[in-house]
């Protein structure tokens, strides 16, 4: 696992169970699922430094995968220091944004460093989502 710079972003799938009304994503969305040891993420300057661009190509590589990307589902984007220094600032955590070693997902990265205070982690991350940082899965 290699650091992702701070001033680089990932995406977080989310799908539509996890999806409110308006679109965004829910708490839920960033919580650690039993199975999972990080939080699944992906690194959107793997592919391109511009937003639209690279969120293109981080669904194109998900649907390689075989992952099932649901039309109501969205992708958060989140600032990785923004995240880091919040969850910090709110709860003296250090978490780490790592690049994983994949062959078939070159931006395929985890979110690591919360098992214990998952729900409040996921709480802080939640809460820097605005509006204009989610896009359609599909």
């Amino acid at each position: 696992m290699k650091p992702l710079p701070d001033a680089h972003h990932v995406a977080r799938y989310c799908p539509p169970s996890m999806v409110d009304e308006s679109g965004r994503p829910m708490t839920c969305a960033f919580a650690m699922r039993s199975d999972e040891g990080d939080l699944p993420v992906n690194w959107l300057e793997c592919f391109d430094p511009r937003v639209e661009v690279a969120v293109n190509r981080v669904r194109d590589a998900l649907l390689e995968q075989g992952a099932l990307l649901r039309p109501n589902g969205r992708f958060a984007l989140l600032d990785i220091g923004t995240v880091k220094a919040a969850v910090k600032r709110s709860l003296g955590r250090s978490l780490h944004i790592n690049r994983l070693s994949r062959a078939d997902d070159a931006s395929s990265s985890a979110i690591v460093g919360h098992p214990d205070d998952g729900l409040m982690v996921a709480t802080e991350i939640r809460a820097l989502v605005r509006h204009n940082r989610v896009r359609r899965a599909v």
